[in-house]
């Protein structure tokens, strides 16, 4: 018993000095650590810390195009486009066989094409003509140094053009049937050298741009093609289907003009952008957490068609003036939600902390595929609000003021 008693009395010395003890144990041994060794977490914005800023736009070098999805004719604005297609056929010896005794009566031929998107207001003029091309052209390496080389006749050989549907449009012209009946007697004799195809022009009351499918995994079931209704007397009557087997567009533009003080990036031209934002109120030595960029939409000088551009691309620069690419870094997106595009770009900003900023470019991630203009606020935006901004959150080691 007299254990017991002795063991609870110790217990209780124990909580009682506890207790008592001083009530504030952040303190306890910080006068052991010194002030250099402490860090702390801080943030800081381009807004309030008035970071200084520079932006441009500028065009560049042509796009590779042909790996785009779609094709663009017409105009509207600062760009215009214009389209090549082939048509190689492939027929059953039965169709060789007639048309190689000149038994196939070639009855109609109508090129039907589906546009997929419009840029410019789907109620503007929208009128084309169609040519015979008269000198090879290969759509993997055509581009705008290729078509000044390409030679067209200057007859328009369609006809006839309609549209038709209502959720979804099919345009449809009748073609020349005697270039469509050389066509078909290339392909029985197994060369096609001088099948050429056609290409499209834009008229001059033109003021918007279609969109339409290219070849691609993407679009393989409403590609453009050729129908012809063929005929052996006394024999069959039969509907011919030929898709398009090879496709080009070129597209060519101004560079925007701006009276609010932005930047740009477009599609198909291309626009780019160039930006430089500096850090160098941070602390050297200083760990990014977390930047987030953000970059505000002026609408009143945008253009954008009914497939809009959900991301911008943004790539680390080596050099601001000439716009060269840091290649050790892959670009980073930014989501656009409703006035803005902004996104995360810790790497970039630890980056300049730590070997020099150099600035960043600014592009449409799917530049091949639209003609989209976006207007961006820039650096010399007279409301600093709507400037590029970015804020910053870093850990450094707080300054000794002793």
């Amino acid at each position: 018993m007299l254990n017991r008693f002795v063991l609870f009395f110790l217990i209780l010395t124990f909580v009682v000095g506890f207790i008592s003890c001083d009530d504030d144990p952040t303190s306890l041994g910080s006068n052991l650590l010194p002030d250099q060794d402490l860090i702390n977490v801080f943030m800081i914005n381009s807004i309030d810390s008035s970071f200084q800023q520079k932006s441009k736009f500028y065009d560049t070098d042509t796009l590779a195009l042909s790996s785009s999805s779609k094709m663009f004719l017409g105009k509207n604005g600062n760009v215009e486009s214009t389209m090549l297609m082939k048509f190689y056929m492939f027929f059953p010896d039965s169709i060789k066989e007639a048309i190689l005794g000149d038994s196939l009566i070639l009855n109609s031929a109508v090129i039907e094409l589906e546009p997929i998107f419009t840029y410019g207001d789907e109620n503007n003029t929208f009128e084309y003509t169609v040519h015979e091309i008269t000198n090879d052209w290969n759509s993997l390496e055509f581009g705008k140094n290729e078509f000044e080389l390409l030679t067209y006749n200057e007859d328009d050989i369609s006809s006839n053009h309609q549209s038709v549907g209502d959720t979804s449009i099919i345009m449809s012209f009748d073609i020349d049937k005697d270039l469509v009946t050389n066509w078909l007697s290339l392909s029985a004799n197994e060369t096609q050298e001088e099948n050429f195809g056609v290409y499209f022009n834009y008229s001059s009351a033109t003021d918007k741009i279609l969109g339409f499918p290219a070849i691609s995994t993407q679009y393989d079931t409403v590609l453009t093609r050729l129908k012809m209704i063929v005929e052996v007397p006394g024999n069959f009557v039969d509907t011919l289907t030929v898709e398009v087997t090879s496709d080009a567009h070129v597209v060519l533009g101004e560079m925007p003009t701006s009276n609010n003080q932005n930047i740009f990036v477009q599609g198909g031209i291309p626009i780019r952008s160039d930006l430089f934002i500096d850090v160098s109120k941070i602390p050297d030595y200083s760990i990014i957490n977390k930047a987030t960029l953000k970059l505000f939409v002026d609408e009143t000088e945008s253009d954008v068609s009914t497939v809009p551009s959900d991301f911008i691309g943004v790539l680390l620069l080596n050099d601001y003036e000439t716009s060269e690419l840091n290649t050790s870094y892959a670009g980073i997106l930014l989501d656009f939600d409703t006035l803005s595009y902004s996104g995360d770009i810790t790497i970039f900003v630890q980056e300049w902390l730590s070997n020099g900023n150099n600035g960043m470019k600014l592009h449409l991630l799917d530049e091949v595929e639209t003609v989209n203009k976006i207007a961006i606020s820039g650096s010399e935006k007279t409301d600093i609000t709507l400037r590029p901004y970015l804020e910053i959150i870093y850990t450094s080691k707080i300054e000794n003021n002793e």
